[in-house]
């Protein structure tokens, strides 16, 4: 499926089915909706699942401009909307994450629950950002791979699942650069610290006890603020926690649904 949207031509799966209720997948940074490989099957047996790659990333095209998370986040929305859906479970990790807080707070009515993981009001800073959109412009993701990959995943991750490890870095060097730095400017200026506490929908918040990236105390900082919220740490599970340790992980988001 395809819809056109502010930051490029997102390409979406729908798994269908008669579930009652709809989830929506959005993916981290550099990945592609594959990232929930090992979540696509339990998810749906119990959601009607609508996996969204971000602009530049799959099989979406990207527009040359430096976005924003208020364009990421209505590009999900479009998305909802060409889908036939009104309101729908949320379930992101990284900057998919942080997409799912925005959506959270500008828009509601739509969302019936979040699950953010692995993600922070304020990814890293400024200056990291912009080291890497000038790293990718001259070298491209190929420079990239062993140092980001790398921190993705707990130290015994290549040899527990070297399949997945082997897709996920083709995902990365198949990223498309002009996404690849619009989502990086997004993240340089996004800032969601003053506003998480008006999240009103139920929130799962999940760390990795090993995530370098986004680690357990920006989990605890969104915890401590989103008032109808709870906090899962997934141990030995790096920054990919939904791939890193998939179990742990779907078992955390299935449990939560189950009480909400």
């Amino acid at each position: 499926m395809r819809t056109t949207g502010r930051t490029g031509t997102l390409n979406w799966t729908d798994s269908g089915g008669d579930a009652e209720r709809t989830l929506v997948l959005v993916h981290s940074l550099g990945t592609a909706s594959a990232l929930w490989m090992r979540q696509m099957e339990p998810f749906g047996r119990v959601r009607r699942v609508i996996a969204v790659d971000l602009p530049g990333h799959g099989a979406s095209t990207a527009d040359d401009h430096e976005y924003t998370l208020d364009e990421l986040g209505r590009d999900v929305l479009a998305v909802c909307d060409d889908a036939g859906v009104g309101r729908f479970d949320y379930c992101g990790i990284s900057i998919g994450g942080q997409i799912g807080l925005w959506l959270a707070l500008e828009a509601p009515e739509r969302v019936v629950s979040l699950v953010a993981a692995c993600t922070a009001a304020r990814i890293g800073d400024a200056d990291k950002w912009r080291d890497r959109i000038d790293t990718v412009r001259q070298h491209g993701l190929e420079g990239l791979l062993d140092t980001v990959v790398a921190g993705w995943f707990g130290p015994s991750f290549a040899e527990r699942d070297p399949e997945a490890l082997r897709a996920i870095e083709t995902a990365f060097t198949s990223t498309d650069p002009v996404g690849y730095v619009g989502c990086c400017a997004a993240l340089r200026d996004a800032d969601l610290r003053d506003r998480v506490g008006r999240i009103t929908a139920p929130t799962l918040l999940v760390a990795g006890s090993l995530d370098a990236s986004t680690p357990v105390a920006d989990a605890e900082f969104l915890h401590e603020r989103i008032p109808n919220s709870s906090l899962a740490v997934i141990q030995d599970a790096g920054h990919l926690a939904c791939l890193d340790r998939p179990e742990d992980f779907t078992r955390a988001v299935m449990e939560a649904w189950a009480e909400w």
